[in-house]
């Protein structure tokens, strides 16, 4: 009788010894000190993050294109694109004038866009940015002279100008084709061998 019980007492104080190291040895620790409760708390502060994951946010206000074809439940791999998002705030005119054209062309001047879905409607934006080389020097497959005998072609220089969503102008939607006039405050005159021939018309 006595060795029985003096098992069940051990038995007993193993289990309450347990029970205080699952406490972290101290039973009377506050309730946010427990094992079990770290435990919970981070499962929960990770299901938050992967909730949050969950919705997509855009830097700017636009309308999402491509909807349709996301399923859902449908698993996207890293850096895959989803959809593509159009801003409703500003759009960009990706411009190539010629080089010939930029002379006194800078960033900030005023420019005038005319799109040909809407004529007489008039645009102003400004000039963003001007690329600091030529379209042709991006491309796949760039022109090399190996031979020595050089061609000189007037190359093109993209340009992006930056224009505001008028409120009360129609729409504009990506891939419309435009005219764009930028206000440098000088006047193009003729080109140099144009003058030179006039001028040398009027000394004969």
């Amino acid at each position: 009788m006595l060795q029985g019980s003096q098992q069940k007492l051990a038995s007993l104080n193993a289990q309450l010894a347990g029970i205080v190291a699952n406490l972290n040895g101290n039973a009377d620790a506050p309730i946010e000190d427990h094992p079990r409760y770290k435990d919970a708390l981070a499962a929960r502060n990770e299901a938050a993050r992967q909730l949050a994951h969950t919705i997509v946010q855009a830097p700017f206000d636009g309308v999402v294109t491509n909807v349709p074809s996301l399923q859902p439940g449908q698993y996207l791999a890293a850096v895959a694109t989803a959809f593509n998002i159009v801003s409703t705030d500003h759009v960009w005119v990706q411009a190539s004038p010629k080089e010939t054209e930029l002379t006194y062309v800078k960033p900030g001047q005023n420019v005038t866009v005319e799109v040909d879905t809407y004529p007489g409607e008039k645009w102003v934006g400004t000039v963003e940015s001007i690329s600091p080389a030529s379209a042709s020097s991006f491309s796949l497959l760039p022109a090399q002279n190996t031979s020595g005998n050089w061609v000189k072609v007037v190359q093109r220089i993209p340009m992006r100008v930056r224009v505001p969503n008028a409120p009360n102008k129609p729409p504009l939607r990506v891939g419309m084709s435009v005219e764009v006039s930028v206000d440098t405050g000088h006047e193009r005159g003729l080109p140099p061998f144009v003058t030179d021939l006039f001028r040398s018309a009027s000394k004969g």
